[in-house]
């Protein structure tokens, strides 16, 4: 039998976490590099990082809107697609299996920050500005010329119209 130590929810959260597992109920969340490193330079650890966020989605009942991969960093919009799930869990559970796989792949060390930023969104904020927020980061910071050349962003969810 393989060992298995409890799960216990994150808790760098701000408000109650049962706000973050609300169905319907979307969150913006960034996760930096560990210790402002810029590991999301290689092809390979990117569409690993990018398929695993595809997978867990299923697996952690959560759906992701939109995302940005950034070299030291990654935004994404997420929500729980049942009451219960939690996208606290979601991202908790995502940022361990995206650092065990990172190993595989020749990466050393710690992946990720410990802590995360995350925000739900108000409805009487723009779901759509926050998305071309995350969008028009890599033409922001001066890595591509249009959001289009990045190939590190987009959407996986359609985003819900409220």
């Amino acid at each position: 039998m393989p060992w298995m130590k409890p799960y216990h929810p994150p808790r760098n959260h701000r408000l109650d976490a049962e706000l973050y597992a609300q169905a319907g109920r979307i969150c913006f969340i960034t996760v930096s590099a560990y210790l402002g490193q810029a590991p999301f330079v290689r092809a390979d650890l990117n569409q690993l990082v990018l398929d695993i966020l595809r997978e867990e989605q299923d697996r952690q009942n959560c759906a992701v809107y939109t995302y940005c991969l950034m070299p030291d960093h990654l935004h994404f919009l997420a929500s729980p697609r049942i009451d219960g799930s939690s996208v606290l869990t979601f991202t908790s559970r995502y940022k361990g299996k995206t650092t065990n796989r990172s190993w595989k792949i020749g990466w050393k060390g710690k992946l990720w920050q410990p802590r995360y930023y995350d925000h739900i969104v108000r409805d009487d904020e723009s779901l759509l500005a926050i998305a071309e927020y995350l969008l028009n980061n890599p033409v922001r910071k001066g890595l591509v010329a249009a959001r289009e050349d990045w190939p590190w962003s987009g959407h996986l969810n359609a985003l819900p119209l409220w």
